[in-house]
């Protein structure tokens, strides 16, 4: 990996939530709301199908960041704001752009984004990239 620059847009990555990963996420994050694992209850709250956790979000801003920046890196800090909700099934995608580095420590602002641009969540990681 060339050394980061502000301003640098990350490569995008594009993926889905399953009602499985959902309901399994929802086991480790002790999160018993219903609309993360039963589509029955979700709809009736007027979703149309199990919803993305916040927290998921919120681990999906720093797993692919840190997969950016690669072996070896590590986590310093992760904050986000939830904008909209997001369903199982739907599309969509992680984007960041270099904002700050600071010798080996490197800021990104991260979002989730549904496939027409509106953003689930939004936020800044901070990390620490492996010395070369």
């Amino acid at each position: 990996m060339t050394p980061p620059v502000p301003g640098e847009v990350c490569p995008p990555r594009h993926y889905t939530h399953n009602r499985v990963q959902l309901f399994r996420f929802s086991a480790v994050s002790w999160n018993a709301h219903r609309i993360h694992y039963d589509a029955e209850f979700a709809a009736s709250e007027g979703f149309p199908d199990v919803v993305v956790q916040s927290t998921l979000h919120g681990e999906t801003l720093a797993r692919y960041a840190l997969a950016w920046a690669g072996a070896g890196s590590r986590l310093e800090s992760v904050s986000w704001r939830n904008r909209t909700t997001a369903v199982a099934g739907e599309a969509l995608t992680w984007t960041g752009t270099v904002t700050a580095v600071e010798g080996a420590r490197v800021s990104l602002d991260v979002a989730v984004l549904k496939a027409d641009g509106t953003p689930c969540a939004s936020g800044t990681v901070t990390l620490a990239l492996k010395p070369v």
